[in-house]
């Protein structure tokens, strides 16, 4: 079981307690940030994830000649673009 779903069901079954009555406003703030550690978690995967499907071996393999490399095939790219879009202006 996910440390956070542990922690959700401690906190709902301590909230039944006379004794933790008076603590529901840091409950409530537990439950929030329980939800944003969520949402950083989900995002940090997806960008993780964004990053492995990349055609980037890893940083040891990157030298300054490839870096050079992709650099000016990105700046190649935009350029390219940017010409299409001149032209179909003219259009």
């Amino acid at each position: 079981m996910a440390p956070l779903v542990k922690l959700d069901r401690c906190i709902v079954s301590l909230s039944g307690y006379p004794t933790f009555s008076n603590f529901k406003s840091e409950i409530s703030d537990i439950s929030d940030l329980k939800l944003k550690a969520e949402s950083i978690s989900r995002q940090l995967r997806a960008w993780a994830d964004s990053l492995q499907n990349t055609d980037i071996r890893g940083t040891r393999y990157l030298t300054d000649k490839s870096r050079q490399f992709e650099k000016q095939a990105r700046e190649r790219q935009e350029f390219l673009v940017e010409l299409d879009q001149i032209r179909n202006r003219q259009v």
